[in-house]
C-alpha cells in the first residue's frame, strides 16, 4: 500500500489516489498489483466522508466505476466496486450520479458471473440504487436482472442440497446470499407487477430456508433477509412447492419452528434479547404466517391452529400462563414491552382463528381478546359477554370466556359457613363486631360496623 506524510493533508491524499486512477484510464500505466493498491487505499480513506470530498464527486464515481465495470483486471475491478458500494452508502447523492452516468446495467452485467464476490458487491450497489431510480422494470426485463438473480438463488440452493442441516455455509456466502435477498426485497417492492419474473425461486428459497443451521436467536441474517423476501413473492402461484402433496405442513412446520425459537415467556426472571430482537425484527414473519394461512389446505391450516391457538389440556387453567407457543403469544400480544410487534401477533390469533369475533373469543378468552377487537373496530359479539357458555368444540365443553379456561376445571368457591353449627356463627359473629368496633375506636378510620348494620336493617336472625 501507498505511503503518505503524515504531514499531507487527508483531502490531498485522497485527490491524488483519484488524480492516478484518472490517469491509469487513459495510460495503462499502473501494473494490476498497483493499481489494486491504489484502489484499496483509496477504499479505506472513503470509509469516512469527512475529506473525502474527491470520491464523491461526478467525477470521482465516474472513474470509480470504470474502474469496476470496464474489466481492466478482476481484483482491480473488485476494489473499485467496493470503494463504490461505500460511496452509494455514505453519500445518497452519490446514487443520482451512478444513475445518470448510465452505469446501472454494467452493474446488472456483473450479478451474472458465478462469483459469491461479484454477486455480493453487485447485489449491495443495486439495493443502494433502487432507492433512486424507477428503472426496476427495465432492469428486470431488458437488462435480465431477474434472470441473474433467480440463477444466483438456484446456485444457492445447490449449495445447501450439499451440506446437511446442522452444516453452516461459509462466511462469503452467507454475505452473498443476504445481498440478495435484500435486492429481492427491493425490487419485488419497487416493481410489484413483475413479482411474477422470481416465481421460479421460490422453491429454492423454502429449500434454504428448511436447510439453514438456526442460531439460537433465529431471527438474524441471513433468515430475516429470507422472511423478507418471501413476503413480497406471490406464493399463491407456487402452491405445490410451498405446500408439499407428500407434506403440506412441511414448510409451514419451520416457519412456526423459527417463530417458537424466537419468542420466550416475557414474565421469566432473564434478560430478554430474545423477545427484544423479535419485537424489532418479528413483524414480517408474522405477516408471513398470515399469508401463508391465507392461501393453506385445510391440513397447514389445522396446523397452524394446533400449533398458534390454546390446547383443550391448556384451558385446565386461565390461558396464558404456561410455557406453550401459543401462551407464549398470548403474553407477548399484552406486554408492554412488546409495543412493535402486539397487534401484528393479535391479527395472526384473530385470522387463525378464521377472522371470527366469536371463535375469536372462544380461542384466547375475551381479556385477550378484547384489545385487539376494539382497536381494529370489531364488534364485540354480544353472546361472548352475555353467556359465560361459550362452546368451543364439537364436544360441547364450554369455557369462560373471559380467562378461556374450561368451566368444569375452574375451582369450586367453597361456601366458609357450610359446615360451621349455628353456635359457631353466631361467635364468628360476636368476634368481627368486636373487631369492627375497636378499629372505630382507634379513630384512624371512619367506618360502620357491618354487624351493627345488619341489626340495623333486621337482617339477623334471633336463634333460640
Amino acid at each position: 500500500m501507498a505511503t503518505h506524510s503524515s504531514n499531507t493533508s487527508k483531502l490531498s491524499q485522497v485527490q491524488a489516489l483519484v488524480d492516478v486512477l484518472k490517469v491509469d484510464l487513459q495510460d495503462h500505466n499502473l501494473s494490476q498489483e498497483k493499481r489494486a493498491t491504489t484502489l484499496e487505499e483509496l477504499k479505506v480513506f472513503g470509509r469516512d466522508a469527512n475529506q473525502s470530498d474527491p470520491i464523491f464527486t461526478k467525477e470521482g464515481i465516474e472513474i470509480l466505476c470504470k474502474h469496476a465495470f470496464a474489466r481492466t483486471d478482476n481484483k482491480s475491478a473488485l476494489e473499485a466496486m467496493r470503494c463504490l458500494a461505500n460511496a452509494l452508502l455514505i453519500v445518497p447523492e452519490t446514487r443520482q450520479i451512478f444513475l445518470e452516468l448510465g452505469y446501472a446495467e454494467g452493474a446488472v452485467n456483473r450479478y451474472q458471473n458465478d462469483s459469491l464476490d461479484e454477486e455480493f458487491l453487485a447485489a449491495r450497489i443495486l439495493f443502494l440504487v433502487t432507492y433512486a431510480t424507477a428503472d426496476v422494470p427495465k432492469w428486470l426485463e431488458e437488462y435480465k436482472l431477474a434472470d441473474y438473480l433467480n440463477d444466483a438463488i438456484s446456485r444457492h440452493g445447490k449449495i445447501y442440497s450439499r451440506i446437511n442441516k446442522n452444516e453452516q455455509p461459509s462466511a462469503l456466502q452467507d454475505m452473498a446470499f443476504t445481498e440478495t435477498m435484500k435486492l429481492l426485497f427491493n425490487l419485488t417492492h419497487f416493481a410489484p407487477e413483475k413479482v411474477d419474473l422470481f416465481s421460479r425461486s421460490v422453491p429454492n428459497l423454502f429449500k434454504i430456508l428448511y436447510k439453514r443451521t438456526l442460531s439460537s436467536l433465529p431471527l438474524q441474517s441471513p433468515i430475516t433477509q429470507l422472511v423478507n423476501a418471501l413476503l413480497n413473492l406471490d406464493l399463491s402461484s407456487q402452491a405445490g412447492c410451498v405446500f408439499p402433496s407428500s407434506n403440506s405442513i412441511y414448510n409451514v412446520a419451520r416457519l412456526i419452528e423459527i417463530l417458537d425459537f424466537s419468542v420466550e415467556n416475557p414474565n421469566d426472571n432473564h434478560d430478554n434479547q430474545r423477545n427484544q430482537l423479535f419485537d424489532e425484527a418479528g413483524a414480517p414473519l408474522i405477516t408471513l404466517l398470515r399469508k401463508i394461512f391465507e392461501i393453506s389446505p385445510d391440513q397447514a391450516k389445522e396446523y397452524m391452529q394446533k400449533r398458534l391457538l390454546p390446547s383443550n389440556e391448556e384451558r385446565k387453567n386461565p390461558i396464558g400462563k404456561d410455557g406453550s407457543l401459543a401462551s407464549r403469544l398470548l403474553q407477548l400480544s399484552a406486554s408492554a414491552a412488546a409495543m412493535n410487534i402486539r397487534q401484528h401477533l393479535a391479527s395472526l390469533l384473530f385470522e387463525v382463528s378464521n377472522s371470527n369475533p366469536e371463535e375469536f373469543v372462544r380461542n384466547v378468552g375475551y381479556g385477550y381478546a378484547s384489545g385487539l377487537l376494539l382497536s381494529a373496530g370489531v364488534q364485540l359479539p354480544q353472546s361472548a359477554l352475555e353467556d359465560l357458555s361459550i362452546s368451543s368444540d364439537s364436544s360441547g365443553r364450554v369455557f369462560n370466556p373471559v380467562t378461556g379456561q374450561a368451566l368444569d376445571s375452574e375451582p369450586q368457591i367453597k361456601d366458609p359457613f357450610s359446615e360451621m353449627t349455628d353456635e359457631e356463627k353466631e361467635q364468628e359473629a360476636e368476634r368481627l363486631f368486636v373487631l369492627f368496633e375497636r378499629l372505630k375506636q382507634t379513630g384512624v378510620v371512619d367506618v360502620q360496623n357491618p354487624v351493627e348494620k345488619a341489626l340495623h336493617e333486621g337482617r339477623f336472625e334471633e336463634l333460640d
